[in-house]
């Protein structure tokens, strides 16, 4: 594994969940979010966010270099966008499956259907519209914070020159 994607991605999931937490906890709606979920479940929905923003980190870094070439941080910038969204997308498509999953295993077989199928068809091509658009919007907020820390770090001139 690509030592730049693992460190993107962690900060990436960590600082997004982060910011849910804080925003729900000055708004006095934490614990009532909290309370339905236990530290399995927690664990899970991060380790899920966190496979989906590898995934698509590590393909929105595919065949560039950001530590030396000025060339490619550009083309990330411009990548930012595609691959949050999918970001986006891929993560509700996680949730999705497994609410799912729990609300047919805790639904009489009769009522399957029409109590749960037919409502999350209808719902679905919407969510994954607002997921895209809410995982565009967080890629291009990361990819410009990514960017600055490189520029931070030193690396947002002209490509490096190998040392000898």
């Amino acid at each position: 594994m690509n030592l730049v994607t693992w460190s993107l991605a962690t900060f990436h999931a960590t600082t997004f969940v982060l910011a849910i937490v804080l925003f729900a906890y000055s708004r006095g709606g934490l614990g009532a979010a909290l309370g339905g979920l236990n530290t399995f479940v927690g664990l899970g929905l991060f380790v899920a966010l966190w496979a989906t923003t590898y995934f698509t980190t590590a393909r929105a870094l595919r065949g560039l270099d950001l530590v030396r070439s000025a060339r490619d941080r550009e083309a990330y910038a411009r990548r930012t966008v595609r691959w949050g969204a999918r970001n986006g997308m891929a993560f509700l498509a996680v949730l999705g499956v497994v609410a799912l999953s729990a609300a047919i295993a805790n639904t009489r077989p009769d009522q399957i259907g029409l109590g749960i199928l037919f409502p999350a068809l209808l719902i679905a091509p919407i969510a994954l519209v607002v997921s895209a658009a809410v995982g565009g919007a967080v890629g291009v907020i990361f990819g410009i914070i990514d960017l600055g820390l490189f520029a931070l770090a030193g690396m947002s001139g002209q490509d490096s020159e190998p040392t000898t």
